[in-house]
């Protein structure tokens, strides 16, 4: 399916709930900045953490933001929204019956953070488990920060040989130290993803369109190309619906 316009697939605009918006008006002028850089669609993943409320009890709390949003989007014409969470790797995910709550809705795509600590073969275990078993897609969001340690590299070379999609973050190209690892994650991957991780306006604001020019430039349009299929593919069905 084609879309129009680009879709952001990791960012914090959802209002009150971490450490991203803190207000409604910085979310509508969030997601005036990503459609004036031609985003249409926004998968919204406030950071859910299993060791601080249930899955439901943040299920509540992210409808609730969502609908605050929703509710101010009346008067013009923003980008779609899409309800998702970056869910931070927990002991027994794998078998989590909830899980697909956390997935971007209307699909069973989980965007994933691992530890920012040493990878070790239960983890690896558990998000194959997920890829394999239960027939999650699973995105791995800023793998680009687990590259401190030898032994997570190594690791990120054993998940991209699963399906798994590796999200770089845009910022990790804009800067010129960072640039070439990003560049290199994307092209080990089979489905890149490129996201802002947009908090806000000043520190982490959207800058999809620079972080894909980088990709233009370095890894040509048809590589762009590429990713924009990734990313249609991992929010479908959901695109294909009219979400309220």
């Amino acid at each position: 399916m084609k879309h129009q316009g680009w879709i952001e697939m990791h960012s914090h605009v959802l209002p009150h709930l971490d450490d991203g918006s803190n207000s409604i008006m910085m979310s509508l002028d969030m997601l005036r900045r990503e459609a004036a850089q031609g985003v249409s669609i926004v998968c919204a993943t406030p950071h859910y953490y299993a060791d601080q409320a249930s899955i439901g009890r943040f299920c509540q709390r992210r409808e609730a933001s969502f609908q605050m949003l929703r509710s101010a989007l009346s008067y013009e014409t923003l980008p779609r929204i899409l309800p998702a969470a970056e869910v931070a790797f927990f002991s027994g995910m794998g078998e989590c019956a909830d899980l697909e709550q956390l997935c971007i809705r209307g699909t069973r795509t989980l965007m994933l953070e691992m530890p920012f600590t040493e990878w070790n073969d239960f983890q690896i275990e558990e998000v194959s488990a997920l890829v394999l078993d239960r027939g999650f897609h699973v995105v791995l969001v800023h793998p680009e920060r687990f590259c401190g340690s030898k032994n997570n590299v190594w690791r990120l070379k054993e998940l991209a040989e699963l399906p798994v999609a590796f999200q770089v973050n845009a910022g990790t190209l804009i800067r010129w130290r960072t640039r070439k690892l990003g560049l290199k994650l994307l092209q080990e991957t089979q489905y890149p993803l490129l996201g802002s991780d947009c908090h806000n306006l000043t520190t982490r604001p959207p800058n999809l369109a620079e972080g894909r020019g980088v990709v233009a430039r370095k890894l040509g349009e048809t590589f762009l190309m590429k990713m924009d299929q990734s990313a249609a593919r991992l929010i479908e069905p959901a695109a294909e619906k009219v979400v309220p």
